[in-house]
């Protein structure tokens, strides 16, 4: 197994050269000038005015301004964790950081498996993560997706040390160091405080009920990684709080979360005053006919679903979950539907979390063992950390941005490699074996459905998002029969072969799924690549660049261009910023009709109606190639 583990580590490090050095999407943009800066010049700004005298901030997407510079919205720890990344290896350096974080998720994948279950199960548990989720998507790009899911599981694997330490002062050690590591994640994403809540609930209700003194010990843990991002945001934004994005953020702030956040603290706080495992062993207590103990929580189940909020959350666990096209809180750019009414992300469907792993439901076999008293801990921790993001993201119904994936359900994707692991292991024994020609067979028989369908979408445009998404219900479907049968009849040989059958062709599915996905990554970021060399080729370090696409104008940054995006809330700073450069004799270029339009109303000088072009024999007269000079720089910055 450590074999394994050190080839995937090297081919995973040796994909991060070769894969295409660029973003995928804007987030990844500004990661990467988070690291750039922190490695040029030890700054946790990304920007300032270009030192043009008269001239605003440059302001980007994602990013706040507090006194003339320029702070991304996102955490800074991320800055100081891939700075040495960007020094040795550039853009390459961040995909490395990323490898490598996505090999050591699952080695700790199989460590927790190991732990709480046995070693086939967090064998096959690590195999399912690496080849039937979206983790690969995530490997080899600049997101911080990979290297929050090491930190988030480093903080599950030591709690589980904790607990399991014999010696008090060894478990309030190990468990005070879990809570650093979720601190320390706080300042990389800040979704990884979930794992808080999850573990404290775990500690508290399920593997120490009695020890008071196990959660606190988490928690005192987490302060000081807390401290670090209330003092860094404070430096950033003047606000002293680990929770912000700053005062400018938009569609991702977090402020809509600070109720909800209010709430799940006192709810900490109740459960941790409160016995609640004594509380419901006096319930089991009470004397009362089973029908009128299922009735009181029937009618309890139906007076709480009928709630308003409930039916919401409700709804929006079925969007995130199951079918992301009846999707309808809100759109973005590059997020919207078709002409068929179908949800695409730069024209591909975008997908629920089972849509994405259709195996899903052999999490109900670990559902039914919990509820028979069976595993209880080991399950506890699994549906926690599961639990933990899809709840949070559902209460607002957030479908994960610019991705094709449930992107933010990643922390969710080993527990679920976990309990579909475990579930597995039971099938495998209960049917005592699969012959490796069945195996093969399911393999491709799933990879030229997947193929096939994706064919005749693209011949057929109506057919496009249903033929990506829908066959995945059909395959769940078979599986969760399969399940249920096995469920009812464990002894049963020949159900458990057909549902274990049933459940290789569900990964060999997903993992179609997301290997194909990868691909589409990799073939997005080279084509953006490629955009961004020509879009960028003309420009030297004098120019200002007007724009609302950044990510493309990297190359042009890093051949000392300066670059300001515009949007709504910065269109008058950026005018402000070109007038500014222009006086100082820089040259200005709006890049394409977008920028200009928006700018031409907040300036006093005049900007030509007619473009200049990037050369390009790729991309021709793409709109992405197309500038806009000032009248009064016609002859000087034409290229």
């Amino acid at each position: 197994m450590k074999t394994a583990f050190i080839v995937i580590t090297v081919a995973l490090a040796v994909g991060a050269f070769l894969a295409p050095p660029f973003p995928f999407i804007y987030d990844g943009a500004m990661y990467y000038d988070m690291a750039r800066a922190m490695a040029e010049r030890g700054a946790l700004h990304i920007a300032d005015n270009g030192g043009v005298e008269g001239a605003a901030a440059l302001t980007k997407h994602l990013a706040n301004t507090r006194d003339g510079l320029v702070y991304p919205q996102y955490p800074s720890g991320y800055a100081f964790i891939a700075a040495p990344f960007y020094m040795l290896f550039g853009m390459r350096g961040l995909m490395l950081m990323n490898a490598l974080s996505a090999a050591g998720a699952l080695l700790l994948t199989f460590l927790i498996g190991r732990r709480l279950f046995d070693e086939r199960t967090a064998t096959w548990a690590a195999v399912f993560l690496g080849m039937a989720t979206f983790l690969p998507s995530y490997a080899l790009g600049v997101w911080p997706h990979a290297l929050a899911l090491v930190i988030w599981l480093g903080a599950f694997l030591l709690a589980i040390e904790g607990d399991a330490a014999k010696d008090k002062r060894a478990r309030l050690t190990m468990l005070t160091a879990a809570g650093l590591v979720v601190g320390a994640g706080v300042n990389i994403r800040i979704d990884a405080i979930l794992a808080a809540p999850a573990l404290f609930f775990w500690l508290r209700l399920f593997a120490r009920p009695q020890d008071r003194l196990a959660p606190l010990a988490l928690l005192l843990g987490a302060a000081p990684g807390l401290l670090c991002a209330s003092y860094l945001n404070d430096l950033k934004f003047g606000a002293f709080t680990p929770f912000t994005y700053g005062a400018e953020a938009g569609a991702d702030s977090i402020a809509r979360y600070i109720p909800i956040m209010t709430a799940g603290t006192a709810l900490l706080a109740a459960v941790w005053v409160l016995n609640i495992p004594g509380l419901l062993a006096k319930a089991r207590s009470i004397k009362a006919t089973p029908a009128v103990l299922y009735g009181a929580l029937v009618i309890v189940s139906v007076a709480a679903l009928t709630a308003p909020p409930a039916r919401d959350f409700l709804f929006n666990l079925y969007v995130l979950v199951i079918n992301l096209q009846a999707h309808n809180a809100y759109h973005q750019v590059g997020v919207e539907p078709d002409a068929y009414g179908h949800l695409l992300f730069w024209g591909y469907p975008k997908k629920a979390l089972l849509q994405s792993l259709p195996y899903l439901p052999l999490i109900a076999v670990p559902v039914v063992f919990f509820f028979r008293n069976r595993h209880v801990p080991a399950f506890a921790l699994c549906f926690l950390a599961i639990g933990a993001p899809v709840a949070f993201y559902t209460l607002n119904q957030w479908h994960g941005g610019g991705s094709y994936s449930m992107r933010y359900f990643m922390p969710a994707l080993p527990f679920i490699a976990l309990l579909s692991a475990w579930t597995f292991v039971k099938l495998l024994d209960a049917a005592k074996g699969v012959q490796r020609q069945q195996v093969l067979l399911l393999m491709v028989s799933a990879a030229i459905l997947y193929i096939g369908l994706q064919e005749i979408g693209k011949a057929a445009p109506a057919l496009f998002a249903p033929a990506a998404l829908f066959p995945q219900w059909l395959v769940a479907a078979v599986l969760s029969a399969g399940v249920l049968a096995f469920l009812m009849r464990p002894a049963s040989e020949r159900i458990a072969y057909v549902t274990l059958n049933a459940a290789i062709f569900a990964f060999a599915y997903a993992g179609a799924i997301n290997i194909v996905e990868e691909f589409t990554h990799e073939k997005t970021r080279a084509e953006q690549l490629a955009a961004a060399r020509d879009v960028s080729a003309p420009f030297s370090s004098n120019a200002l660049i007007v724009t609302t696409l950044q990510h493309l104008l990297i190359p042009a940054e890093q051949a000392g261009a300066a670059v300001v995006a515009v949007n709504s809330k910065t269109v008058a700073s950026a005018a402000a910023s070109a007038e500014a450069f222009a006086a100082a004799g820089r040259c200005v270029y709006f890049h394409n009709s977008l920028p200009r339009d928006m700018a031409a109303p907040y300036m006093s000088l005049t900007i030509e109606t007619q473009p200049i072009w990037a050369e390009s024999e790729r991309f021709h007269r793409d709109p992405r190639l197309a500038f806009f000079l000032l009248s009064s720089q016609r002859v000087d910055c034409a290229f």
